[in-house]
């Protein structure tokens, strides 16, 4: 054997191994042996989290300061934070290997015993800190993809980038389901229906820990519910709903073996999650067996003195949050004063040594399992070239909603591009991108390389299609323009933002662009309008009635417009279906698919139900035949392709539970869905396994003991024109 050839083995074989875990049994051995020689000090430390920033000069983005070692030695942190926005001094894929390669020699020579700090960060559609990354689109859109395996692939290449950055732990996925569109973290979440969303998270912590990049499920729980659609607002959460919709997607993360989990920031019943030892022990590692690391979210055990007012000082609040189930706080304002605390709550006995033990040794575990005890990470400072999936993903979240006179696709004549989202990388990524608020915002001087609207439609215009492009600010000529256009395509939106500062409480777009779509309108001319936006918008009715074409786009990420110009001009369909119920109104925010009959018996019909959209193509779902399986029940469902031209066929699969326990059910809880590509005039069977859980109900009075149950009866499921019935004893 040659040395070339050795060393080609070598390497192929060190990168077999670099995306691979080590198993639970000899990380917790590896673990304990470690925990036995730790002081207290060396514990807490473990269990508290400081931002990278603590170790640069001037606390910003800027090199290591000279003194960096000795404040590793002083907070002896276990877990290392780089928030949205934060950077090395040079944001650069290598600049990111080589920086963190650093900070992690440092902690390694400086901290007790050699134990190494693992780097979190918020990667959540893509490396999305690094402006030269490809950046995915958000869940909301990967969503309406409604193709569990394609999210499975988006995280497995964001897991290889971290991976290049010196990276392997990320807080994603969202587990959150998206129940109130006026959050300003709606476009984080997967849609609206639990069994989808826990489809769609099963198959996130899937490809991150395929790759080696431990997963965080968030935010344990409830978060998604927030009164008002305020972010981190108190949610009012019956036992039913807790069971029912909020906890199968963290079950499912849970299930594919996620690493970590993070607490929600908000609370539930007036009760903080960050103190809910129901919520943090008894559910999440009691009934749903969780056993890796709780992480807190930013500051949160602080909040409990400074913002809920439940705890009187913060050697309180933090006996409290330990004890309800907390392992790492995550970046307080002040990392000593939380070490300080913490070790007087120890001393004091408010929190036992077990308790502290059992909280670094999940640490230690977690660092053993991403095989950081064993050696540092060695990433190459090499991000992968992933544009091509990035603008599959992009295509396959696309989702037609309007096209009453058939203006899509473009097909000849003078096409007018216009709006503030024709040539917006800041409109097309949204937030968590290079910046915590998105690009444009803050510290980020540079703009990543997008494929947008309007470039892409004139670079690949057919012949026989002229495209020209303004600028909505100058109206007269625009409006002169649009009078001499075939075809006016409006690109709209909303700015990017996260967390409460994207609430959006009226669900509008902002009113200087509902005034462009109304001039635009007035032309005569046909406009088909290009939503990039994380949640449904309500138009006015004189503005949607009059729409040649409603494209909604979602946060399409780097390839966005690449993949619309395919869309709109007809060599690509439009395969997205909503992932969520679009109100008619405002006052329709809270109505989902699984809604149980009003008292009333008024049947309130949303402007498009979840699982809508249309194509070029037409299709049908007949013949669903369902039968009892070991796990559940089998739905099988003839799709056909009824038009002319390929298109994706989804479904979405629907049961109708008996009544039990006196409980009101919804006219049909989403279970599954059913997809294919097909040829026109194909048709194919489809089948699904729908574990039983999924047909179960959490039976009991409003404010009575519930429990699970499958009862017996008449189980009625649909999927498109399919019906079918199941008698279950």
């Amino acid at each position: 054997m040659t040395r070339r050839t050795l060393t080609a083995l070598l390497t192929l074989t060190l990168a077999a191994h670099a995306g691979a875990l080590t198993g639970p049994a000899a990380a917790d051995a590896q673990a304990r042996a470690l925990l036995a020689r730790l002081s207290l000090e060396d514990k807490i430390g473990q269990v508290s989290m400081a931002h990278m920033f603590r170790f640069t000069e001037g606390d910003r983005s800027a090199p290591l300061r000279a003194d960096a070692a000795g404040v590793f030695g002083r907070l002896r942190p276990g877990t290392l934070l780089n928030g949205g926005g934060d950077a090395p001094p040079q944001n650069t894929p290598r600049g990111w290997a080589d920086f963190l390669a650093a900070l992690d020699s440092l902690g390694r020579a400086n901290s007790p015993h050699g134990v190494p700090a693992a780097f979190g960060t918020d990667a959540v559609h893509g490396v999305n800190n690094v402006p030269a990354a490809t950046l995915f689109p958000h869940n909301l859109g990967l969503g309406a993809a409604f193709n569990p395996a394609l999210t499975r692939e988006v995280a497995q290449a964001t897991a290889r980038d971290l991976r290049a950055l010196n990276t392997a732990w990320t807080f994603a996925p969202v587990a959150d389901v998206g129940r109130d569109p006026r959050w300003g973290r709606y476009y984080e979440t997967f849609g609206e229906a639990p069994w989808l969303v826990a489809d769609q998270v099963d198959a996130a912590v899937t490809g991150l820990q395929a790759e080696g990049v431990a997963a965080t499920l968030k935010h344990f729980t409830g978060y998604g519910l927030p009164s008002l659609g305020m972010d981190r607002a108190n949610a009012e959460i019956s036992a039913r709903a807790l069971h029912e919709v909020v906890l199968p997607p963290f079950q499912a993360g849970i299930r594919a073996g996620a690493l970590s989990v993070m607490a929600n920031s908000g609370s539930v019943n007036g009760v903080p999650v960050h103190a809910s030892r129901t919520l943090l022990t008894d559910v999440l590692r009691g009934e749903l067996g969780f056993q890796g690391l709780l992480v807190s979210d930013w500051n949160d055990i602080d909040r409990l003195v400074g913002t809920y007012r439940t705890h009187a000082d913060l050697m309180q609040a933090a006996a409290a949050s330990v004890n309800a189930g907390i392992d790492v706080y995550m970046v307080p304002n002040t990392l000593e004063a939380y070490q300080a605390a913490l070790r007087d709550a120890v001393q004091a006995g408010l929190v036992s040594a077990a308790r502290l033990d059992e909280a670094t040794l999940r640490v230690l575990t977690f660092k053993a399992r991403l095989g950081l005890l064993d050696a540092p990470l060695r990433g190459s400072g090499v991000l992968e070239d992933h544009r091509a999936l990035a603008r599959r993903a992009a295509a396959a979240t696309l989702t037609l909603l309007e096209n009453p006179a058939g203006t899509l696709p473009l097909r000849t004549g003078r096409v007018l591009v216009t709006g503030p989202g024709m040539d917006s990388a800041a409109m097309q990524l949204g937030g968590w991108s290079v910046n915590w608020q998105g690009v444009g915002k803050g510290n980020v001087p540079v703009v990543p390389r997008v494929s947008t609207l309007a470039p892409a439609l004139k670079a690949t215009a057919p012949v026989g299609i002229t495209v020209s492009a303004l600028p909505d600010g100058k109206r007269p000529q625009l409006l002169a323009a649009a009078r001499q256009a075939d075809v006016i395509v409006a690109a709209v939106g909303e700015a990017p933002g996260a967390e409460w500062m994207a609430n959006n409480p009226a669900l509008t777009l902002p009113e200087a662009q509902v005034t462009l779509l109304r001039d635009l309108l007035g032309t005569g001319k046909p406009v088909v309008a290009v939503l990039l936006a994380g949640r449904p918008l309500v138009l006015p009715a004189d503005v949607q009635s009059r729409l040649s074409g409603l494209v909604m786009a979602f946060l399409p990420g780097t390839e966005g417009g690449a993949a619309l110009a395919d869309a709109l001009l007809g060599r690509a369909g439009f395969p997205g279906r909503l992932p969520f119920t679009w109100p008619d109104t405002l006052a329709q925010v809270g109505l989902t698919a699984d809604r149980p009959p009003e008292g009333a018996g008024e049947a309130p019909l949303p402007l498009y139900p979840l699982g809508y959209g249309l194509d070029y193509t037409t299709s049908a779902a007949r013949d669903l035949a369902v039968t009892v399986t070991p796990e559940g029940v089998q739905l099988s469902a003839a799709l056909s392709n009824t038009g002319e031209r390929t298109g994706t066929v989804t479904v979405v699969a629907r049961v109708t539970r008996p009544a039990s326990g006196g409980l009101a059910e919804a006219a049909g809880r989403p279970v599954a869905a059913l997809q294919a590509v097909l040829k026109a005039g194909e048709t194919r069977t489809v089948s699904v396994t729908v574990p039983r859980e999924r047909l179960s109900s959490w039976v009991g009075d409003a404010f009575g003991p519930g429990g699970w149950q499958l009862p017996g009866g008449v189980y009625r499921f649909t999927a498109g024109d399919g019906r079918a019935e199941l008698t279950l004893p």
